[in-house]
């Protein structure tokens, strides 16, 4: 495959899974939100593409987007780590007393403690959820998302 062919293919992959991160906050019900904050945590190719969802609203929500350094502690309903992030004890703690929705791209990131991880099949983004995860951190996932997704227990 060519380069800029090969460049495409990976743009639309961010823009599929910005996309997702903005359906998420209509896909999700927190406890108490009001603006919903999406942040993202390490170096990815989504800094690109989410400013464009910034003052954007959904589904009475206004969408802010937040790029934070490594170990910034900022309150966000949606905490997307890059490839270069892990879970920690602490942050899956900071998470379930915050109702934060923990989000990547990394292997594994479902199986091991993470929420929504997006996934690569077929040249197509599918999404692996780890139910456990979101119930601890006091989230419910729509019916919507759960049959677009693949459940991990």
């Amino acid at each position: 495959m060519a380069d800029g062919g090969e460049e495409g293919l990976i743009s639309r992959e961010f823009q599929i899974k910005t996309a997702y991160l903005f359906h998420f906050v209509e896909l999700t019900e927190w406890p108490d939100a009001g603006d919903i904050s999406i942040c993202l945590r390490g170096n990815s190719q989504l800094s690109q593409f989410l400013p464009a969802l910034e003052g954007r609203s959904n589904a009475g929500h206004v969408v802010h987007v937040k790029v934070l350094a490594n170990d910034s502690q900022e309150h966000c309903q949606i905490l997307f780590l890059s490839n270069g992030e892990s879970i920690t004890p602490s942050l899956f703690e900071q998470a379930k007393a915050e109702h934060i929705l923990l989000v990547s791209d990394a292997e594994n990131f479902a199986r091991n403690g993470g929420m929504l991880q997006f996934a690569l099949r077929d040249n197509k983004v599918k999404l692996l959820v780890n139910l456990n995860s979101v119930k601890a951190a006091g989230l419910k996932l729509s019916s919507k998302l759960l049959r677009l997704a693949e459940i991990i227990e």
